[in-house]
């Protein structure tokens, strides 16, 4: 169950500005354990997870997957606004090759969404959005579940009712988690890598992961978002302190 980076090389941008993110990088990650993946901001950590999912592909090498991965956990933009919270999970679930009944039943009490399972997204108010987007990725029984930043989303006793799902979820299923934030891995991971000067180096604990980047290449945080817009985007209604 190991994701496999064989070589790869990737660049972003357009033809008069090309960005240079990985440059012969090679890793394997385990599929099947609580990886975190440690990066600067703008170092490519996102790229790296499209690159895991096969959202987008190398420019050379390439990337194998011996699990079935997810979408990144917390991405609002897997749900088409036109379509219904069912719609959208049924189609998720036919991607994916999923029975929709019991996914969307279970998505639909754990929400407690009650009529807006059958709104357009688009109209569904933010709050239960938020914990639409959040439960759905949790409710597919993927092998190994993406986490781009944040693992966690809602607030209140949805919030305290998606740490236990995550924990469930984390007994059967592995996770690999792409972040800025020491805290965030060391409060979840058992194995660790870096992304750094265009490559990805295993390490063995949190710290020696910071180590290698530098502490002022690092920024805490917590995994946490409060709500997702009708866009996708995040909002945090928190102001940092």
């Amino acid at each position: 169950m190991t994701v496999t980076f064989k070589n790869v090389y990737k660049t972003l941008g357009r033809k008069a500005k090309r960005t240079l993110v990985f440059e012969g990088a090679s890793a394997e990650i385990p599929g099947d354990r609580i990886t975190g993946i440690l990066g600067a901001p703008r170092s490519g950590k996102s790229t790296m997870a499209n690159l895991t999912i096969g959202k987008v592909r190398p420019d050379r090498g390439s990337v194998r997957r011996g699990s079935l991965v997810s979408f990144p956990m917390a991405s609002g933009v897997v749900f088409n606004g036109s379509l219904t919270p069912r719609e959208n999970l049924a189609f998720l679930c036919r991607v994916f090759g999923f029975d929709p009944v019991p996914i969307i039943r279970f998505v639909r009490d754990f929400t407690e969404a009650g009529k807006w399972m059958d709104k357009p997204m688009r109209e569904v108010d933010r709050d239960t959005r938020t914990r639409l987007v959040f439960t759905a990725g949790y409710a597919i029984p993927f092998e190994t579940y993406i986490v781009d930043e944040n693992i966690l989303g809602g607030s209140g006793e949805f919030r305290e009712r998606c740490v236990d799902l995550v924990a469930e979820r984390m007994q059967t299923a592995g996770f690999i988690i792409y972040t800025s934030s020491p805290s965030l891995l060391k409060r979840y991971c058992t194995d660790f890598f870096v992304i750094d000067q265009h490559q990805i180096f295993p390490a063995a604990t949190v710290d020696d992961a910071v180590a290698r980047l530098g502490s002022d290449h690092v920024r805490e945080g917590s995994g946490e978002v409060d709500g997702i817009d009708e866009t996708g985007e995040e909002v945090n209604d928190v102001s940092p302190g």
